[in-house]
């Protein structure tokens, strides 16, 4: 059995109740000032704040998606910094286009609990922003 740093398991657990919408399991491991800036948010200039950000996170994604998961490959920590290189896959709602790639997430934790995620296209520039080298 692998034994995984505390870190490492939230945001492993953040992944499977992301891909399972659990939003209730998701706000568990997350802390109550989070911000989220997901690659949608990215593109409109905003960020998701708090748990509220959270929950409309999730009821966005299921308005753009018809499936959208993010299986991570690699969970890398670095201190309080987290570093997942992870398989995306999704439909989207209204063109019916099919998504596969690698993209790269830092999540930043405080108190045990995620306060920032950034979603990036290219993982290795992730790779580099969570501290590791590319």
């Amino acid at each position: 059995m692998t034994v995984r740093a505390p870190e490492v398991e939230t945001v492993a657990r953040a992944h499977d109740t992301f891909n399972a919408r659990d939003v209730e399991g998701l706000i568990s491991v997350t802390h109550p000032h989070c911000e989220w800036f997901p690659f949608r948010a990215q593109l409109e200039g905003t960020s998701y704040q708090g748990h509220a950000g959270v929950r409309r996170f999730v009821r966005d994604m299921d308005e753009d998606w018809t499936r959208f998961s993010i299986v991570p490959e690699q969970l890398t920590q670095a201190g309080d910094t987290v570093f997942v290189l992870g398989h995306v896959t999704g439909t989207g709602r209204g063109s019916g286009v099919d998504v596969d790639f690698l993209a790269g997430f830092v999540f930043e934790l405080r108190d045990g609990l995620i306060v920032r995620i950034k979603s990036y296209s290219d993982p290795a520039a992730a790779r580099e922003a969570a501290g590791l080298d590319p």
